[in-house]
């Protein structure tokens, strides 16, 4: 039986989004320090408050993380959506990816900069996820595998993700200030981590090539 189109890019959506929802929680659980839980510090509770406290701080750090690093996804996933939903035209998806990211147009240049690279992986993922929503599968390996076909044009599309990503950490570097190393250490962590993981998953979707 075939997939009515609405219901098919509704379903293909929800696998993009558990797919980024999964991959966020692998970049955050490398990128961020969990505090180690000792034997001593169960048996001496007053020991045990100052690991409390971080386990809490890493917590909330790698929520905000997860959430950082899907703020480009979900927009691009939400764009793509309303363009397979005849919502959107094509035409009009740079404006409304502009609108939703440029949300102060008297932003310094630093901030400007820093969301014309935004704006840049955004298109990237958009197109990407366009694709996949296409195709009438629902897992997300096999939506992968039925539009890029080889292993080879699958690399062609990481090496331009990768690309604009690499541009977005570039500018948001240059925001920071008194923790300006700190920022660009996290950044080239989670970029380094990020590359590895897709490398291993493309090798994974397509592994006869």
């Amino acid at each position: 039986m075939k997939i009515p189109a609405g219901q098919q890019s509704a379903e293909n959506y929800n696998s993009i989004l558990a797919y980024e929802n999964k991959f966020a929680r692998e970049i955050a659980a490398q990128v961020m320090d969990k505090p180690v839980l000792s034997a001593w510090m169960i048996l001496i509770p007053i020991v045990f408050v100052p690991y409390y406290i971080q386990l809490q701080r890493y917590k909330e750090g790698s929520k905000m993380f997860r959430e950082g690093y899907l703020y480009t996804k979900r927009i691009a996933m939400d764009t793509a959506y309303r363009i397979a939903t005849k919502e959107l035209i094509t035409t009009d998806a740079h404006a409304a990816i502009a609108g939703l990211v440029e949300k102060n147009p008297e932003a310094n240049p630093i901030i400007a900069k820093i969301q014309e690279k935004q704006i840049l992986e955004i298109e990237i993922l958009c197109s990407h996820y366009g694709s996949l929503l296409a195709t009438e599968k629902i897992k997300y390996q096999d939506m992968v595998r039925s539009y890029y076909q080889t292993k080879s044009n699958y690399l062609n599309y990481i090496h331009s993700i990768t690309r604009a990503e690499q541009e977005v950490t570039k500018a948001s570097t240059a925001a920071y200030q008194g923790d300006a190393e700190e920022a660009k250490g996290i950044m080239e962590k989670m970029n380094t981590y990020l590359s590895a993981l897709r490398w291993e998953e493309a090798a994974l979707i397509f592994p006869d090539e």
